[in-house]
């Protein structure tokens, strides 16, 4: 009965000061905490020792986690958090289902680094090695936006799936130039490697604990529910609050978003020029088909093509027509032939080029007051 009154009590405490003298963020009541589950541990055949004294009773075979004494320690975690926001990055880690996707879309509104496929080993500890990674893998989606210029399908097919297989691990660590200030985990049992790493390189740990879990690992242990949804969403947001109000929040989804961009951007070129080109491709086909069915010849062809490139295939051989009818009309006197040639011409009925055009020497010859030389003459006026 009295632990009862006690729980009721503990419920009932109002709202904690904010949580550092910088940012405003006060942490929510205990109701809310017990609303998500936040207090839920595992049987208590599986517990750890060492979570003893962050463990209030068991109840029906469940160790209920002391959340007066998790919510101090969330405090003095998130006033750690909020002093370094401004200095330098935050990765937050969670691989597991649950966790998984509310990680990613709080880290990409907030600006913060996020892994939820699966811990890259290296990380903190061979850490140029995987920015060299991450760097390949921006470098390959440029030039796949860009059409993958000078590949050959079968590349691009390959460099597509590199791409791919590369976001699931290195996606939510783009941009991240140098070793994070502090490293939050969520359940520190399945993110084990990060949180060995991080202690290797220096770098602080906030982690959410359950019943089975060892608090000494970390440096900023949280005891609380790390299965249930609710659980693991609230703590999440709280971490965000505090993430998103640092100078390098606003940088790093500046970089997110102008990245994007340029890809869209860089898609959206390749596609229209190669609309274009398929476009062009495909009016030389017409003309092709043209030119085999005698429609066009490919001197008209010609002609069109120099006046204007762009023109229809009805268009082009309009022109075409036009230009040959205006140059086949020409006078015989335009021609610059000698006065007897042109008199010779004219006695006979030929008054235009068009009259010539067909003629060769021998027919020419023919023609009464044409010699051979005259002949010659004409040949080389009308070519």
């Amino acid at each position: 009965m009295e632990k009862t009154k006690e729980v009721s009590k503990k419920v009932e405490t109002p709202k904690a000061e904010t949580v550092n003298k910088g940012y405003k963020t006060e942490l929510p009541e205990l109701l809310t905490f017990l609303q998500a589950g936040a207090h839920f541990g595992h049987k208590k055949s599986a517990w750890s020792p060492k979570m003893s004294k962050y463990i209030y009773e068991v109840r029906n075979g469940i160790h209920i986690i002391d959340i007066v004494k998790s919510r101090k320690l969330l405090s003095t975690a998130l006033e750690e958090l909020g002093k370094v926001v401004d200095k330098g990055n935050v990765l937050i880690v969670g691989t597991k289902g649950q966790a998984a996707g509310i990680i990613e879309s709080m880290a990409q509104e907030v600006g913060a680094f996020y892994i939820t496929k699966r811990w890259p080993g290296g990380l903190f500890t061979n850490f140029d090695a995987i920015k060299g990674s991450v760097q390949t893998l921006v470098k390959m989606e440029e030039k796949l936006a860009s059409g993958g210029e000078g590949l050959v399908k079968k590349e691009v097919l390959l460099m597509k799936s590199n791409v791919e297989r590369l976001n699931k691990i290195y996606e939510g660590i783009k941009f991240m130039d140098e070793l994070p200030q502090f490293l939050i985990v969520i359940d520190s049992m399945v993110e084990k490697n990060a949180i060995n790493e991080a202690r290797i390189a220096g770098v602080p740990v906030i982690a959410l604990i359950d019943t089975n879990c060892d608090p000494d690992l970390v440096d900023f242990p949280i005891p609380a529910n790390d299965d249930s949804i609710k659980s693991i969403n609230l703590y999440v947001n709280l971490f965000g609050e505090i993430v998103k109000q640092g100078k390098k929040s606003a940088s790093l989804v500046a970089l997110r978003k102008n990245h994007k961009a340029n890809l869209e951007s860089m898609q959206l070129k390749y596609e229209q020029e190669k609309e274009r080109e398929e476009k062009m491709e495909e009016e030389e086909r017409l003309r092709l088909k043209a030119m085999r069915e005698g429609k066009v010849t490919s001197a008209t062809t010609g002609v069109v093509r120099v006046l204007k490139k762009e023109k229809n295939l009805e268009e082009e051989f309009a022109a075409a027509e036009a230009v040959k009818a205006e140059t086949n009309s020409k006078k015989i006197e335009d021609l610059g032939l000698t006065t007897r040639v042109e008199k010779a011409l004219l006695e006979n009925g030929l008054k235009t080029l068009d009259d010539l055009v067909g003629k060769s020497k021998e027919d020419l010859v023919e023609i009464k007051g044409i010699g051979e030389k005259a002949a010659e003459e004409i040949v080389k006026a009308i070519k």
